[in-house]
């Protein structure tokens, strides 16, 4: 303030000087005096006018080259908007190709999956099917092992039936020289072992001795062949040439051997 005030001052005094001066000079010099009155005034009052104007340029300068760096920084950040646009849509029909190529997998995991459950019953069945043929086939094979022992058997009746012939009496088999008799009748009563062997005595024979693993197995398949023949059932068994009546829990058979195996 205190500035201001004193050039004010200094320009008002340098007013009055001159204008003091143009009135001693009125007369002689009236063109010099008016020109240099106009002249100092002009330069005076110009001063302030053209530091705005230098002020005002170099703002407009400086607004230019915000303008400048703006429309630069504007054009830079439209092209990498342009070049974002464009990668994202890049990206998002590379996404929707490989969420299309992710379904077709997840739809060719599940025709897979329905093909191997498929397959998986389809196996479970043969797997089934297969034992069940097994199966089947052992008892085939069973069957066919028994049907073969009872050929063996039956054949092994008919040789003695025919070798029979002539040796033994009616309804008796023969075995090694040796002729069998199987009390089948159901006419025939329930005995004593005593009483089957007094019937044996009768027919010029004995109660059967069981001394070798021949014999035995001749009476074991004879036993079965009749159970299987017989038209009535037979639950009264048969006697055999074998007591415990000199010691109990000592078996010993006609011919006075001990039992050692049964």
């Amino acid at each position: 303030m205190v500035t201001s005030w004193n050039s004010e001052n200094k320009v008002k005094q340098t007013c009055n000087e001159l204008e003091v001066q143009e009135d001693f000079t009125t007369d002689i010099y009236p063109l010099y005096s008016k020109m240099s009155r106009f002249t100092v005034r002009d330069g005076l009052s110009s001063r302030p006018y053209r530091l705005a104007a230098i002020i005002l340029g170099l703002l407009s300068a400086v607004f230019v080259l915000v303008i400048t760096g703006l429309s630069v920084h504007i054009n830079r950040a439209s092209e990498s908007q342009n070049t974002l646009s464009l990668n994202t849509s890049r990206i998002n029909f590379q996404l929707a190709q490989l969420q299309s190529e992710h379904n077709s997998l997840i739809e060719s995991k599940k025709a897979l999956q329905n093909k191997h459950s498929e397959d998986t019953k389809t196996i479970a069945s043969l797997q089934s099917d297969m034992n069940r043929m097994t199966r089947l086939k052992n008892d085939l094979s069973s069957q066919n092992h028994d049907l073969q022992e009872e050929k063996r058997k039956l054949k092994s009746q008919i040789t003695n039936l025919e070798d029979n012939c002539g040796k033994c009496l009616p309804n008796w088999l023969l075995m090694n020289n040796t002729c069998y008799y199987f009390a089948v009748s159901d006419a025939v009563s329930r005995k004593s072992w005593a009483g089957g062997r007094l019937e044996c005595t009768k027919k010029g024979a004995d109660l059967l001795v069981i001394d070798t693993k021949e014999k035995q197995e001749f009476i074991t398949d004879t036993l079965k062949a009749l159970r299987y023949n017989l038209p009535f059932s037979y639950r009264n068994g048969f006697w055999i040439g074998l007591k415990d009546d000199h010691t109990e829990g000592i078996w010993k058979w006609l011919n006075k051997t001990t039992l050692t195996e049964g």
